[in-house]
C-alpha cells in the first residue's frame, strides 16, 4: 500500500502526541512516586500505552526521558519570565517581576515543579556548576543593570542574585510540606526582602 504525504504527516501527529503524552505521564508519576520509583510500567501505565515497549520507542532510557521532563520545566519557566520581563521599563520593575513571575508560574505548575524538584534532589538531570551560572544570569544581569542605572545600591550582585535565585528554588519544597500556602503573600514578601535589600537609600 502507497504511503501518501498525508499519511505520513498523519503518523508524525500521532508519534508526537503519544510522546507528549508520555512525558506528561513520566512528569506525573515523578512527582507522585519520586525519580527511584517512575518506572517505565508507571509511566506507560499513566501514558495510556500499550507497554514500556512504546516508552521506548520514544525514549531509548529513563534518562532521556527525564532530561525531556527536566528541560521542558525549565524552558516554559523561562518563556513565562520573560514575557514578564518584556513589559517592564526600569531594573526594579523587572527585578519584582521577575520574582513574582517565577513565584506565580511554581504555583500553577504544582506537579511539575515537585517532578523538578525530585530530578534535581536525587541529582537526576545534570546541573553542573556552568547550568547553575546560566540559571542565575538573568536576575544577575537585572541587578547589574539596576546598579548601572543608579536604581540599586552597591552590592555583589553575583552573592544577591545567588540569595534570590535560593529563595525560589525553595518554594517548591516549601509547596510540597505546605500546599495550603498563601502564594500571593509569599510573593509579596519576597519582592518586598530583595526591593529593601537592593533599595538605594534617598
Amino acid at each position: 500500500m502507497r504511503v501518501t504525504g498525508a499519511d505520513g504527516a498523519a503518523a508524525a501527529a500521532t508519534s508526537a502526541a503519544r510522546r507528549a503524552r508520555i512525558v506528561r505521564a513520566a512528569t506525573e508519576t515523578i512527582a507522585d512516586y519520586g525519580l527511584v520509583g517512575a518506572s517505565f510500567a508507571r509511566i506507560a501505565e499513566r501514558a495510556e500505552v500499550p507497554s514500556t515497549g512504546a516508552v521506548c520507542r520514544h525514549f531509548k532510557n529513563k534518562q532521556e526521558l527525564i532530561d525531556e521532563v527536566a528541560s521542558g520545566v525549565l524552558a516554559d519557566l523561562g518563556q513565562s519570565v520573560t514575557a514578564r520581563l518584556r513589559q517592564e521599563t526600569t531594573a526594579r520593575g523587572a527585578l519584582l517581576a521577575f520574582l513574582r513571575a517565577n513565584v506565580e508560574f511554581t504555583g500553577s505548575h504544582r506537579v511539575r515543579m515537585s517532578a523538578l524538584l525530585a530530578i534535581f534532589t536525587n541529582s537526576g538531570f545534570p546541573f553542573a556548576a556552568a547550568e547553575r551560572d546560566r540559571a542565575r544570569a538573568p536576575i544577575e544581569a537585572i541587578l547589574r543593570d539596576g546598579q548601572a542605572r543608579g536604581e540599586f545600591r552597591d552590592f555583589d550582585p553575583e552573592m544577591m542574585a545567588s540569595l534570590a535565585q535560593s529563595a525560589l528554588e525553595g518554594l517548591p519544597m516549601l509547596l510540597e510540606s505546605r500546599p495550603e500556602l498563601d502564594l500571593a503573600a509569599f510573593a509579596d514578601e519576597v519582592a518586598a526582602t530583595f526591593d529593601l535589600a537592593t533599595r538605594r537609600e534617598p
